[in-house]
């Protein structure tokens, strides 16, 4: 857990409350943008640390100007999930 390989411990009766917890937060997402980060996940194990970095930077560069574009609410709500996700990794 120290070394970063978990993001999460719990006791053996709350596993399953937390993964549904994760899916569910996930699930709140766009379906684009799952698939491209499942995407960069899945390429990404193939790579250097460096070149899954870029892969992932510029899947997440064609979602954001793909989702820039669209007239819903969806590029506001990437925004927000960007920010709640430094905010939460400022605070560990």
């Amino acid at each position: 857990y120290a070394w970063g390989l978990l993001d999460v411990l719990t006791e053996n009766l709350s596993s399953l409350e937390r993964a549904l917890e994760i899916a569910d937060s996930i699930g709140k997402n766009s379906s684009n943008m799952v698939v491209r980060y499942k995407r960069a996940i899945d390429e990404g194990g193939n790579m250097t640390l460096e070149q899954g970095l870029q892969r992932e930077r510029s899947l997440a560069i064609a979602h954001y100007v793909e989702i820039a574009q669209d007239n819903d609410d969806t590029y506001s709500q990437a925004k927000d999930f960007i920010t709640n996700k430094t905010s939460r990794q400022r605070s560990r």
